[in-house]
C-alpha cells in the first residue's frame, strides 16, 4: 500500500506542476521586464531576452521542455544568476527543513503540554489556556513575527539574533538565530494541536477502560501515561502532520520577516523577478515534500492505533 500511495504522488505532482506553470505565466509582467526594473529598454532587446530565454515559445511548449528536463532531473536554470536550480535550491532547502524540524518540535511541545493540561486542570487553566488560544488563532503569524522582531530588537538591541548563522560554521550559533524565527511560526500552529490534544483527551477519559483503571485504584500518573496520552495520540499525529505542511507554507513570510536563506526567501525574490524555473522548482519540492508527509502520517496512524491496516 504504500508503493501505491507514492505512486498516486506522482499525477498530483503532474497536475500541480501544470497549475503552477500557468499561474505563473497569468502574473503580470515576465523577467525580461522585471530584470529592466525602471531602465528604459526597447521592446526589440526585451524581445530578444524573451527569445534567449525561450519565453517567446508557447506555453504549452515551455512546459514541454521543463517537463523533459524535470524528468531527467534537471530543473532548469534560473534566468537571474543563469545557474542551476538545484544546486541553488538544495542548500536553502535544508535551511528550510532546519527551521520546519526546530518549530515543529515547539508545536508539538507546546501544544501537546498546554492541550492536555487544558483538558485535566479545568477551571481557570482551561479557561486561560483557550483563551490564549484564541487570540494566538486570530493573529498571522507574520504578525507575531514582527511584534518577536520589535520587542527583541528594543529590550536586545545588541544580541544580534537576526543573523542567521550557518550550522557548518557554528552549530550551537544556528540553532540561537533560528530560535525566534521558529517560535513565531510554531505558536500559530501549536494552538490547533493544543485544541486537538485537548479534545482527545477529553474523549478517551470517558472511555469504559479509564473508568476502569480508576476504579482500580491505579495512580493518575499510570492512567495518564498508559491510557490517556496513548490512547490520545491517534488524532494528535494525524493533526501534527498537517500543520507540518501549514508550517512550510509559513516559511515563506517568517524567513522574509527575519532575512534568513531559505526556500521561502528564494521564493520571495524569485517571484519579485519572475524567475520562473526557480519557481517552478520550488514549488514541485514543496508539493513533493508536503504529499510525502502525509504518507509518513498515515504510516505512523496505524503504528500508533492497532485498528487501523496500512499494510
Amino acid at each position: 500500500m504504500v508503493a501505491v500511495r507514492l505512486a498516486l504522488t506522482l499525477p498530483i505532482l503532474l497536475g500541480v506542476s501544470i497549475v503552477a506553470f500557468v499561474l505563473m505565466r497569468a502574473l503580470p509582467g515576465d523577467f525580461a521586464q522585471a530584470s529592466a526594473g525602471t531602465t528604459a529598454i526597447s521592446a526589440e532587446a526585451l524581445d530578444t531576452i524573451r527569445r534567449n530565454l525561450g519565453l517567446d515559445q508557447p506555453v504549452w511548449q515551455q512546459y514541454l521542455v521543463w517537463l523533459d528536463g524535470a524528468l531527467t532531473g534537471d530543473l532548469g536554470r534560473s534566468f537571474a544568476t543563469r545557474q542551476p536550480v538545484t544546486g541553488e535550491l538544495l542548500p536553502r532547502l535544508t535551511v528550510t527543513a532546519e527551521l520546519t524540524l526546530i518549530a515543529g518540535l515547539m508545536a508539538l511541545t507546546m501544544g501537546a503540554c498546554t492541550g492536555l493540561a487544558s483538558a485535566r486542570l479545568r477551571g481557570t487553566t482551561d479557561w486561560a489556556v483557550r483563551g490564549l488560544n484564541s487570540l494566538l488563532l486570530a493573529v498571522p503569524n507574520f504578525v507575531v513575527a514582527t511584534l518577536i522582531v520589535l520587542l527583541a530588537g528594543l529590550y536586545f538591541p545588541t544580541v544580534g539574533i537576526f543573523n542567521y548563522v550557518a550550522f557548518a560554521s557554528d552549530p550551537l550559533g544556528n540553532i540561537a538565530s533560528l530560535l525566534l524565527p521558529a517560535l513565531s511560526l510554531a505558536l500559530t500552529v501549536s494552538v490547533t494541536i493544543s485544541e486537538n490534544t485537548r479534545a482527545a483527551v477529553l474523549e478517551v477519559s470517558s472511555q469504559d477502560y479509564v473508568m476502569v483503571a480508576r476504579a482500580k485504584g491505579l495512580r493518575a500518573w499510570t492512567i495518564l501515561g498508559n491510557y490517556l496520552v496513548r490512547n490520545a495520540l491517534t488524532p494528535v499525529i494525524t493533526v501534527t502532520g498537517l500543520q507540518l505542511a501549514a508550517l512550510l507554507g509559513g516559511s515563506i513570510l517568517i524567513e522574509t520577516i527575519f532575512t534568513i536563506p531559505g526556500m521561502g526567501q528564494y521564493l520571495f525574490d524569485s517571484i519579485a523577478n519572475r524567475d520562473y524555473p526557480a519557481i517552478q522548482a520550488i514549488v514541485l519540492v514543496a508539493a513533493t515534500i508536503v504529499l510525502l508527509m502525509n504518507v509518513v502520517v498515515d504510516i505512523a496512524y496505524a503504528r500508533v492505533d492497532a485498528r487501523v491496516s496500512y499494510d
